[in-house]
């Protein structure tokens, strides 16, 4: 699938499950909020909310991955770093979790215009997770209740790419053994509770000219190296300026943290930027393996590439 070279893209981390002010910057490239410079303190959160701008031909725009669990942590984020919900031209639901619709529908009743949201429509589907402390959900992403709320839905299972400068992957293909959906998630189809094969879990990837690309992930379920691979396959492009976002990795165990941690080395990315869902004991390991490439995604970091 052809992806125009843009001329930049930067990516804010507006809500992910880190705030360290003492984790360093990458200066030109990776750059983290000051506390004390801003209208008010952020909040972390178990939720993602990714704010990509993309430009290419003296046309910009703002594409927010993600709501965040909650709207309390989403919306006191957005005053914080000082985005209008107005100034944001569409919105990506990378999977149907609440920790990434949480803030939705508020989001629709504070705009006055109606928003484009692009999404799998497998993420309709109830979901529910079976954990050692017992089972938690259902959870629904309610459709009837965002087209009534201003969504202009975008439904899509196959890639597709953006206004002609973002890409979304669709269903991720598996390329790697070792990646595949944990047991613990599953979702409920015509009444019946199954294991969640995250067909509606894709991606956002762009493409910067003398980079290469720059692929935004939410929880990767289907598994990064898997993402990034049908990135490359998908745009024909193999170089990979950065990686971000959470990688579920902790909760796999040690031998999917080694294999994943393998994969991406052979892989040769400029950055990885991992939090979220990725686990302190995934997280720990990355920065051994990469300790010139790799960073904490924390509340309020802007990535700038190109």
């Amino acid at each position: 699938m052809e992806l125009p070279e843009l001329s930049s893209v930067t990516v804010d981390i507006v809500v992910d499950n880190f705030i360290d002010v003492f984790e360093p910057s990458l200066p030109g490239v990776v750059e983290r909020a000051a506390p004390g410079r801003l209208k008010k303190p952020l909040l972390a959160a178990h939720g993602l909310a990714v704010l990509v701008t993309v430009q290419h031909n003296g046309k910009s725009r703002r594409i927010l991955m993600d709501t965040s669990n909650s709207p309390l942590v989403f919306f006191n984020n957005l005053e914080a770093l000082e985005i209008p919900v107005e100034s944001i031209d569409g919105l990506f639901l990378s999977h149907g979790h609440p920790d990434h619709y949480g803030g939705l529908q508020e989001l629709l009743q504070r705009r006055q215009q109606p928003l484009d949201i692009y999404l799998h429509p497998a993420s309709y589907l109830p979901k529910l997770l079976i954990t050692p402390k017992g089972r938690m959900g259902p959870w629904t992403l309610d459709r009837e209740a965002l087209l009534r709320l201003g969504g202009r839905l975008q439904e899509n299972t196959a890639p597709v790419v953006i206004d002609g400068m973002a890409m979304l992957t669709g269903s991720i293909e598996a390329s790697v053994s070792y990646e595949t959906p944990l047991p613990g998630p599953k979702r409920i189809v015509a009444g019946q509770e199954e294991k969640d094969s995250f067909e509606d879990e894709q991606a956002l990837v762009v493409r910067v000219k003398d980079q290469g690309l720059v692929i935004v992930a939410a929880c990767s379920h289907p598994g990064i190296t898997n993402m990034v691979n049908y990135a490359q396959k998908l745009t024909g492009e193999t170089k990979v300026a950065a990686v971000i976002g959470g990688f579920h990795l902790t909760a796999g165990g040690p031998e999917l943290i080694q294999n994943t941690i393998t994969g991406l080395q052979e892989l040769n990315i400029g950055l990885i930027l991992a939090g979220h869902c990725t686990g302190f004991r995934a997280l720990t390991q990355l920065m051994a393996a990469f300790p010139k490439t790799f960073m904490v995604s924390c509340v309020g970091t802007k990535v700038s590439i190109g």
